[in-house]
């Protein structure tokens, strides 16, 4: 004897596998008030060794720090998050945001980077400014698209 599928049953299963897919990306605590700085901070560092070009036996301990800090974020951000942000997967609320990142990225670079250049002061203030308030304003439009997400699949 045949059944007929059930349409319903057939939509929640799909909700709850794409609710199950989503969860990496929005499924998480808030963003602590310390990360923004702390981001702009590290590219601050990275910035004034470029510019300042410290002696070596300064600079390459200074670049070996950076090397490290980076390796505890992943660590943290993968064990907080349970997973880092890519747009593989990532449901399309969250494209916006992530694609504007990268925008903010280059558009950063393309302010700080001759500014540097210029003047290495200037550019070690604009970079932590600019690269706060970009990381903080991502973090911002990532809230409110994850709040979008977890609405839209209820």
């Amino acid at each position: 004897m045949e059944t007929t599928p059930d349409p319903q049953a057939a939509r929640d299963a799909l909700r709850e596998a794409e609710r199950a897919a989503a969860a990496p990306f929005v499924d998480y605590p808030a963003t602590p008030l310390w990360y923004s700085p702390a981001v702009g901070a590290w590219f601050t560092a990275l910035a004034a060794i470029v510019w300042y070009r410290p002696d070596t036996k300064y600079a390459i301990p200074a670049m070996v720090v950076l090397i490290a800090l980076v390796g505890v974020f992943v660590s943290w951000h993968t064990r907080v998050r349970g997973t880092m942000p890519t747009l593989t997967g990532a449901p399309r609320e969250l494209r916006g945001p992530m694609l504007s990142y990268g925008v903010g990225v280059v558009v950063i670079a393309a302010i700080v980077i001759p500014m540097g250049m210029w003047e290495p002061t200037a550019g070690v203030i604009a970079t932590f400014a600019l690269v706060t308030v970009g990381i903080a304003a991502y973090e911002a439009a990532y809230a409110r698209a994850a709040r979008a997400v977890r609405k839209r699949l209820g």
